[in-house]
């Protein structure tokens, strides 16, 4: 009974006397649990559904809870095992003081259970100063109103209570079942058994480059089609085996390569080095690889952030090319009319006009295979295709092109046709392919799921003929041809609203051949909605992932020293001067967390052509932009990666050295 009561304090004191490893894990935990109730809190607020366009923004915030309670549970279990393996020794001394198992399991209890309710506490108090902040965030990039009020939900506190709980209740589980599986006498040894060689070092070793080399090559190959999501998640599962392999089997088979070479191995600088990573590389490989993958993913994640913050008025010009757009019949309406009603009104409103078109186009679902454009069940399918005559072609790019019978002008928005004939459903046709850009159709540059193709013909005759054709061989009625006049409106955005409601005022009293409004405004605050709920996850996100990385990166320089700080104190007693040590030091812990940095930034180099096309699917093209931000986020990932090792190393060399932090 004595033994129980002694259990609390000693639960109390085995926190803060092992400070050093636990006070980061409290911290991590805290800002888990900060991150999961902004999650929770904005997702229970019943503002958010009263704000326009919010349900883009709440979809993204779901999407994103569920993918944090996948990252967060797996880390914080590592994290929990690094602790009790950490504590081994500490455990084992005290079953030699009589304690039984069921008396560590029990104080492993009470230690979580503090830790809990410090973690709770301080993330749930963080999260409720901060929530408001970073609603205000949310509603800024996601462009609704930011006047909004934000309160406090009880349920969102209750949620994160719980899940936390059990969060908890699943770490202790795990390391009271390692307490059990585990000897005294294993417990005494603590940490510092030696790593076993893992088996077939030179099989695994091609096995993990042949897999790495598949998941680029599935990568390199990925279309914008709809296929894509299975294409990513192959690529990315084939990434983190191919690292795993590499790291556990291709470490060894280099290291043992060293070994053989007998003038570089036996340096005193070389021999700890090569020697203390050769006997643990097992444990080793699972910290590189987990440093490299998130790494990874920090550095993607950040990039796509960046990308798509800089890129979103270029992705609301590929879906919105006009800030209006009247289509109506035009034997009811002629052009100059529609023209006139947009100017006056734009006038009114004090705006200036950027542009001003007016266009007949014949609109049509199709699909593609090779040269042949037409009915659906071909090869590539959700195709769109514009049929406009030349008058208008020229109209709108300002050009004098010519055409004679049977010859055509085509326009790809994605890749290139690539062929110098079409069969239009039967119809041969010789072509012209531009390059465009051709307004309003957007130019993404690249194929892409759901392309358009513009075709110019000789005239008006001409289309009806390929409609009545089309009609024949699909066996169905395709609607009239449809006249279209937009507008590009240059000046504030309270002016441009003005006009939107003016001219849906006018619309009101129109008669049927006025077929419809194309809002580019609200649909630029849709786009602007749905966008900007990415962005918050992007930053959340980020942030998560660097605290994984810097968390994982610190345990593992404590549990290179306690490995090394033995050996370390060998090499002094035989003469090893403090200056070699150093120069050890320095040369060990470059070279473990340099080649984490090196994998990652090739992943992410091969990965970005992945991005690009993932980022295709959000109408973000701009691949140049991309580049350009994969760039500078790596390079200061880098720099701020080399000032992490710097400050973790110190802990690495306090411990060899001195032994402890």
């Amino acid at each position: 009974m004595k033994r129980y009561k002694l259990l609390p304090g000693l639960a109390i004191k085995g926190v803060t006397q092992n400070g050093k490893i636990y006070y980061p894990y409290i911290i991590s935990c805290m800002f888990s649990i900060f991150t999961y109730f902004i999650f929770s809190s904005i997702l229970e607020n019943d503002l958010i559904s009263t704000l326009p366009h919010s349900a883009y923004a709440w979809i993204m915030l779901m999407l994103g809870k569920v993918l944090l309670i996948l990252i967060l549970v797996p880390f914080i279990d590592y994290a929990q095992s690094f602790l009790v393996k950490r504590r081994k020794k500490e455990m084992g001394l005290y079953t030699l003081l009589g304690m039984e198992r069921k008396h560590l399991v029990l104080m492993l209890f009470l230690e979580t259970l503090f830790v809990y309710v410090l973690a709770v506490a301080g993330g749930i108090l963080l999260g409720s100063v901060l929530a408001k902040l970073f609603f205000l965030m949310l509603l800024r990039l996601s462009s609704l109103p930011v006047e909004a009020e934000f309160v406090f939900t009880w349920k969102a506190f209750a949620e994160t209570l719980l899940f936390f709980a059990a969060v908890s209740l699943w770490t202790f589980l795990h390391g009271a079942t390692a307490i059990f599986r585990t000897r005294p006498v294993e417990l005494l040894s603590g940490s510092k058994r030696g790593e076993k060689e893992p088996r077939l070092a030179l099989p695994g070793t091609l096995l993990g480059i042949l897999i790495t080399l598949w998941a680029y090559k599935v990568v390199l190959e990925t279309k914008l089609d709809s296929t894509i999501f299975t294409s990513f998640f192959l690529s990315v599962f084939l990434a983190v085996v191919g690292t795993y392999l590499l790291f556990t089997f291709a470490g060894v088979v280099v290291l043992k390569f060293l070994q053989k070479r007998k003038k570089l191995y036996y340096r005193p600088e070389n021999f700890i080095t090569i020697s203390g990573m050769y006997y643990r590389m097992k444990k080793s490989a699972a910290g590189l690889a987990n440093i490299c993958i998130f790494s990874t993913m920090v550095v993607i994640t950040l990039t796509c952030t960046v990308a798509l913050y800089a890129g979103l008025e270029g992705i609301r010009h590929f879906d919105y090319a006009y800030d209006a757009m009247l289509t109506y019949e035009e034997n009811a309406m002629p052009r100059d009319v529609a023209e006139t009603i947009l100017a006056d009104l734009a006038k009114e409103q004090g705006l200036s006009i950027g542009r001003l078109d007016s266009w007949r186009n014949l609109f049509l679902d199709c699909s593609r295979e090779g040269k042949r454009l037409g009915e659906e069940g071909l090869e590539k399918d959700n195709c769109q295709l514009y049929l406009i005559a030349l008058e208008d072609y020229n109209r709108l790019t300002g050009q004098k092109e010519s055409l004679g019978d049977g010859q055509a002008l085509l326009y790809s928005t994605g890749g290139t046709y690539g062929y110098d004939r079409m069969d239009c459903m039967g119809v041969e046709l010789e072509i012209n392919e531009v390059s465009g850009p051709l307004f309003p159709w957007p130019c993404a540059g690249r194929a892409y799921f759901g392309e358009s193709y513009v075709l110019t013909v000789k005239d008006e005759k001409t289309i009806q003929s390929l409609k009545q054709t089309w009609e024949m061989r699909a066996g169905q009625e395709i609607p009239d041809e449809k006249a279209r006049t937009g507008i590009v409106l240059q000046g504030p955005e309270e002016a441009k609203e003005g006009f939107m409601e003016k001219l849906k005022v006018w619309q009101e009293g129109q008669n049927g051949y006025f077929l419809a409004i194309d809002d580019g405004l609200e649909g630029g605050r849709v786009i602007y909605a749905m966008n900007g709920g990415l962005l918050f996850i992007g930053i959340l996100f980020g942030m998560i992932f660097f605290m994984c990385l810097l968390l994982i990166m610190y345990y593992k320089q404590l549990s290179e020293g306690y490995e090394d700080q033995g050996s370390f104190d060998i090499m002094q007693k035989v003469g090893m001067g403090e200056k070699d040590i150093r120069n050890t030091v320095h040369r060990q812990m470059l070279s473990v967390f340099a080649l984490p940095l090196l994998m990652a930034l090739l992943h992410c180099v091969v990965g970005m052509c992945m991005v690009n096309q993932l980022m295709g699917i959000l109408r973000m093209f701009d691949t140049a932009l991309l580049i350009r931000c994969s760039v500078g986020v790596a390079f200061g990932f880098a720099i701020v990666y080399m000032i992490c090792y710097g400050i973790t190393s110190k802990a690495y060399y306090k411990i060899v050295l001195h032994g402890g932090v």
